[in-house]
């Protein structure tokens, strides 16, 4: 087995970047570089094949509903019949789902095709399972702040060029060829992932009973439903209010930022390629301090910074004002993701991480594109409904979104002071 926990070999990061962690740190290069091209313009290609602003939040919407039907699943499979294999094969599946959005003639086949990568997601389970199990306790920040930063490193530019050739080939064309990009990358990191990855759990036998396989697998998600309510009720709390604000703002920043506050996409693409070089930055030196100062104190700052950001957009008037503001957003969801996920690492034994983590996802985040996927099935119904009402809330007011997420974030605060513990002793 891959990465068991224990100290670091020579006291470096680089002992420890081989193997599983360097697997998953290079297929998440790939693999990030193909998204950041297309998720940050989804909404606008949405509304370029006939949607609106309440449909931009239904699609959202019915893509958290959809991974509830088997992310239970996946985190039962990951800790009974293993975690590489499954990875591997399901990554294909995601990536085929790119061909759904490159040939779309109208929003509803966009609507079909995010479902469809959400209902496939159900490995993520196992993935992040993998990537706890396989870096040591003492490091678990530095880590993942590395698995982080390199690939923010390589994909800094994409997000421009994806604005680029909406400006040069107009947004249908842009969109159709960035995804064409995303699924041959998809194919490709489903090979590494399947060749490469080594199992972190012995093997247990495959069961080809699948009525049973359901029924023994939401019997379990009901079972890490209490180990939650138990273990990390704050951590729950935190993230059910984190949760349902980031629906709400996430679909619509570019939205915003064309509609009111005047920018072209290719602008935007300009903001993000500034964010995505501050949280290149920050994500090399924000492990080490999460190490050093402890997940919850990490929250708190990441929760401080994020709450007069939030406020301050809906001021904003231009590029610079628009970039600099964003960029308070960047810091606050890059210290959030990672205190998140090294406080649920440190907190979930190995044995039922894959169930525990189907419940909880890897880490939070404030609603911006970054980090890691966030969701399990405790914070499916936040994130439904804060989808489903974010088109709405929009379309009321479009400054009320980010209002929302100021207040929550306060509430938020509250909950971290009051219920979130770190464990007395991490998890291996």
């Amino acid at each position: 087995m891959n990465g068991q926990g224990g100290a670091l070999e020579d006291g470096s990061i680089r002992s420890l970047m081989k193997g599983n962690v360097l697997v998953l740190t290079v297929s998440r290069v790939i693999w990030s570089v193909s998204m950041s091209i297309v998720f940050p313009f989804l909404s606008l290609y949405i509304i370029e094949l006939g949607g609106t602003k309440p449909i931009i939040g239904m699609v959202s919407a019915l893509g958290s509903m959809s991974s509830m039907l088997l992310f239970p699943v996946g985190g039962y499979l990951a800790d009974k019949v293993g975690r590489a294999k499954f990875v591997g094969v399901s990554t294909f599946l995601f990536a085929s789902s790119f061909l759904l959005f490159i040939f779309a003639p109208t929003w509803q086949w966009l609507a079909v095709g995010v479902m469809f990568q959400e209902i496939t997601l159900f490995y993520m389970p196992a993935l992040n399972a993998i990537m706890a199990d396989s870096i040591p306790v003492g490091a678990r920040g530095r880590i993942l702040s590395l698995t982080i930063a390199i690939p923010e490193a390589v994909r800094i530019i994409v997000p421009y060029v994806g604005g680029l050739l909406i400006a040069t080939f107009t947004l249908q064309p842009a969109m159709r060829m960035a995804y064409t990009f995303s699924l041959l990358t998809g194919a490709f990191v489903g090979f590494l992932r399947y060749r490469y990855l080594e199992e972190t759990l012995e093997n247990g036998e495959i069961d080809r009973n699948i009525p049973r396989i359901f029924k023994e697998s939401y019997s379990s998600a009901l079972k890490s439903f209490g180990w939650v309510l138990s273990n990390m009720r704050g951590y729950a709390l935190l993230g059910i209010t984190v949760t349902l604000v980031a629906s709400i703002v996430q679909p619509f920043w570019i939205i915003y930022a064309s509609e009111v506050i005047g920018l072209s996409p290719y602008e935007w693409g300009l903001v993000l390629l500034g964010g995505g070089i501050v949280k290149t930055v920050l994500s090399f030196m924000i492990g080490g301090l999460v190490d050093r100062l402890g997940p919850k104190r990490c929250i708190l700052i990441s929760l401080a910074v994020t709450i007069p950001s939030a406020l301050l957009f809906t001021r904003s008037t231009g590029f610079f004002q628009t970039a600099a503001i964003y960029l308070g957003m960047v810091v606050g969801n890059a210290f959030l993701w990672i205190a998140s996920s090294v406080l649920l690492a440190d907190s979930i034994p190995r044995n039922i991480r894959g169930r525990i983590m189907a419940a909880l996802g890897q880490g939070l985040g404030v609603g911006i594109g970054g980090g890691g996927y966030t969701r399990g099935f405790i914070l499916f119904i936040p994130s439904t409904i804060g989808a489903f009402l974010g088109g709405y809330i929009y379309e009321f007011n479009p400054a009320m979104p980010w209002l929302i997420q100021a207040v929550l974030l306060l509430l938020g605060i509250a909950f971290t002071v009051l219920f979130v513990k770190e464990p007395d002793k991490a998890e291996i």
